[in-house]
């Protein structure tokens, strides 16, 4: 009886908490499709964030949901918007799987809930910077407007072709501040715990006070 009353308050008590990662990653998903045709919000979506920080989060069990999410959201945006499914479409698939897993392993070796939130702000920043110098990598050598040399690879990562889009340096700007603001978002998940041990204390002391 006891048992199963502590699996219960238990299941109770993680509620607000798996809640809160499903809200944040769906809140990814939609806003990923939604701001696909705004230029002022290019590359805003926080995908390093919802993958990396989705996986420290959710553990190696269940690290494949976000990449699963963000995947099933570019395969929607690729066949609504006419372009298929390419190989940049699976390859970023298979980038978004490899910053999940390297979020639950990174997860697993944090002692506290403050340093597993840096590390999640840090790992996040980290995959968001190398997925955009392989995404420009990869457009380096798709693209004929490079000139196929460490110079035209160095364009493609600062200043991009010319023409009427920002420049590329604009887009990782623009990926870093979404990141970011993804894990202030996700910053109370971390000390969930300790404020609901604070308010619980401060409950029974006042309690105790009054009695």
């Amino acid at each position: 009886m006891n048992a199963e009353r502590s699996r219960l308050d238990s299941s109770r008590s993680a509620w607000p908490r798996v809640s809160w990662i499903a809200a944040l990653l769906l809140l990814t998903v939609g806003y990923r499709i939604g701001a696909a045709d705004s230029e002022s919000l290019a590359n805003t979506a926080p995908l390093m964030a919802a993958c990396f920080g989705g996986g420290l989060l959710l553990g190696w069990r269940f690290c494949w949901v976000p990449a699963l999410l963000l995947l099933v959201g570019d395969l929607f945006l690729g066949l609504s918007h006419g372009t298929g499914v390419g190989v940049y479409t699976l390859t970023s698939g298979l980038a978004y799987t490899g910053s999940a897993c390297l979020g639950a392993a990174v997860g697993r070796r944090a002692k506290t809930n403050g340093g597993r939130w840096w590390m999640m702000l840090g790992g996040t920043l980290a995959c968001s910077v190398l997925f955009y110098l392989l995404g420009n990598t990869w457009a380096w050598m798709a693209s004929p407007g490079y000139a196929k040399t460490l110079a035209g690879w160095w364009q493609s990562q600062t200043v991009g072709l010319p023409g009427p889009y920002p420049p590329s340096l604009y887009f990782l700007r623009n990926a870093l501040i979404g990141d970011s603001i993804w894990c202030l978002l996700a910053s109370p998940l971390f000390f969930w715990n300790s404020i609901r041990e604070a308010s619980a204390s401060g409950s029974s002391l006042a309690g105790s006070t009054a009695s």
